[in-house]
């Protein structure tokens, strides 16, 4: 928007961005603009519209995610009683974020503000998922069951919680994902961000919880029960 000082008169110039985001668009449209116009005394630009709720959600993440991870710790913390138990609980939302991204990248998706909040939706689901294995992977220990032997055990009741949770976020936004018609470009990449992150928070877990918490309670006491010969 052109605003000019003098009689307070406006020039609006509006654009639409496909193909790209609006990100890195508003940021070559600035260079552009700065390096090939020059404006006339007593007249200067602004960038308003989408430009601006974007600046403004980024802000707003850059708090709202590290008190939101604060606040997962201090409650992992709490349910598992434990620092190397809450460390590989979080370990989850890495993970689980990964497929996120290995999604918009297939798909050919740009991160947006939108994305971010797919990927925040995801943080509650891995952990939760975590917690589960993580428990009862102790439940099965104090039952007498051997330290690998649990922590597998585990893993694998908990696969079908697992996929069914990613089942119904599939079928749920799956119609989100594939949209193409107007205001797709807000719902599309949470959607996408979401699948990619449950589809691998399914599957990869499985494979690395069992290690981590063996690895995490290789000292830990075998039960009087488990440790005594079989006749």
């Amino acid at each position: 928007m052109i605003y000019r000082e003098d009689n307070r008169r406006y020039a609006p110039v509006k654009f639409s961005v496909r193909g790209r985001d609006l990100g890195s668009t508003i940021a070559a449209a600035r260079e552009r603009v700065e390096s090939g116009v020059k404006l006339p005394y007593d007249t200067h630009l602004e960038w308003a519209g989408e430009a601006d709720q974007m600046r403004e959600a980024a802000a707003r993440l850059k708090i709202i995610i590290p008190l939101t991870l604060l606040l997962i710790a201090f409650l992992v913390y709490s349910a598992v009683g434990g620092v190397l138990d809450m460390l590989i609980v979080l370990l989850s939302i890495p993970v689980a974020c990964s497929g996120g991204v290995i999604a918009l990248f297939l798909t050919g998706t740009h991160l947006s503000v939108s994305a971010a909040m797919g990927f925040i939706s995801i943080f509650g689901i891995a952990v939760q998922d975590a917690i589960i294995v993580v428990t009862y992977a102790k439940k099965m220990w104090n039952e007498g069951h051997p330290l690998e032997e649990g922590a597998r055990l585990a893993a694998e009741r908990g696969l079908r919680p697992a996929l069914m949770t990613a089942s119904v976020a599939l079928t749920g936004l799956l119609p989100a994902a594939l949209s193409r018609g107007i205001g797709s470009e807000t719902q599309k990449p949470l959607a996408i961000a979401v699948i990619g992150g449950m589809l691998v928070l399914a599957i990869l877990p499985r494979l690395l919880l069992p290690s981590l918490l063996t690895l995490a309670h290789a000292r830990r006491a075998i039960p009087a029960r488990a440790a005594a010969p079989q006749w």
